[in-house]
């Protein structure tokens, strides 16, 4: 996937033709327009506050769990791994 930053909103647009049939792109001109907010931290300082410090959390042990997914090879595992997906996912769009 191809994310692109870029503040000046013009410019942004004009990427945002220029890359539409590009499969995944992503053009960020502000914090929300980041598939990861409110975990993107690139155009928003501002510390997280308690929701975002869950689900940064819940980003963080689902990746853990994919790193170490061939070391224990556990379906309870990957189904952990499923449902915190899930959720982290319910949440981002609930904000």
């Amino acid at each position: 996937m191809v994310r692109i930053i870029c503040t000046d909103p013009g410019m942004a647009t004009r990427l945002r033709v220029l890359l539409a049939d590009a499969d995944g792109a992503e053009i960020i001109s502000q914090s929300c327009d980041c598939g990861h907010a409110p975990l993107c931290r690139w155009l928003d300082p501002d510390p997280l506050g308690p929701t975002g410090q869950v689900q940064a959390a819940l980003h963080e042990a689902i990746e853990t769990l994919e790193r170490s997914r061939h070391a224990f090879r556990s379906r309870e595992m990957g189904q952990l791994r499923q449902r915190l997906t899930r959720l982290l996912e319910d949440l981002a769009g609930a904000a």
